[in-house]
């Protein structure tokens, strides 16, 4: 060792301080111990994983609930089934597991609190969708798939029968709003913030694969832009007339199309 190298190495010995060498490695096993302790349970954040488990029995049951039917049903009863299967899974899973876990309902959507000040650009959506819809009626592909259900006595539609199915299809667009805005982009919201919309998006646009290619796109804006103002309204409610009114004029606009009578 030069004399130069002794005399630096006491002079650091004094004052305390280490070969850079040294404190790299001191400095990388820290934030090893750092991110353990990121990955460590405690840390998991309760509410977060109640809603997403949750959530992923939900859609589960959403998506493979239909086949417990029994095969044989009448078109209004097995339409009926469907959507008390939609109810089931997305309404009312999450609501007893919220009263379970006290998570208070007004919390998720439910409030109706300040609704006022927030319906001007629900009625802008409608303003855009509805002639977008009335546009779109025209095609085959839509008119092959809505609506829904279809029930008629003889040339005429049974508008008996189909009130029936509208009224469980309205209440199916209830578990929609509060499971997706409510119950995914509320309940995560003080986890995520603004990103708990793209993480409830995403189940969103699945449940619409089936769906016409242009309708799986729509979900997407619709999702982003419903999100939002959910986070803002902080209520559903808003929410569930605007897919009410959208999906049933679908409805009448492709009976229309058809040239059936009532």
């Amino acid at each position: 060792m030069r004399k130069g190298d002794g005399l630096r190495l006491a002079l650091m010995k004094k004052s305390g301080s280490q070969p850079h060498g040294n404190e790299g490695v001191h400095h990388a096993a820290k934030g090893t111990l750092n991110e353990q302790e990121g990955l460590s349970l405690r840390n998991v954040d309760r509410q977060v994983v109640l809603v997403l488990v949750t959530a992923a029995c939900c859609l589960w049951i959403g998506q493979f609930g239909g086949r417990l039917r029994p095969p044989n049903l009448q078109p209004l009863h097995r339409s009926v089934a469907w959507a008390g299967i939609q109810i089931f899974a997305y309404l009312i899973i999450p609501v007893i597991v919220c009263i379970i876990s006290r998570i208070n309902l007004a919390t998720v959507g439910w409030s109706i609190r300040g609704l006022k000040e927030h319906w001007t650009p629900y009625a802008g959506i409608l303003f855009v969708a509805l002639p977008a819809v009335v546009a779109v009626s025209f095609s085959s592909e839509f008119q092959t798939k809505y609506p829904l259900l279809e029930v008629r006595d003889g040339g005429r539609v049974d508008l008996g029968q189909m009130l029936i199915w509208w009224a469980f299809y309205a209440v199916q667009f209830v578990a929609i709003e509060s499971f997706f805005r409510g119950f995914l982009v509320l309940g995560l919201a003080d986890a995520f913030g603004m990103n708990a919309i793209l993480i409830a998006m995403l189940p969103y646009l699945a449940i619409h694969f089936s769906k016409p290619p242009l309708e799986a796109v729509a979900s997407i804006v619709g999702a982003l832009i419903m999100g939002i103002l959910a986070l803002r309204s902080r209520s559903i409610w808003l929410g569930v007339v605007v897919h009410i009114v959208i999906a049933g004029t679908m409805d009448v606009s492709s009976l229309l199309q058809k040239g059936v009578q009532w």
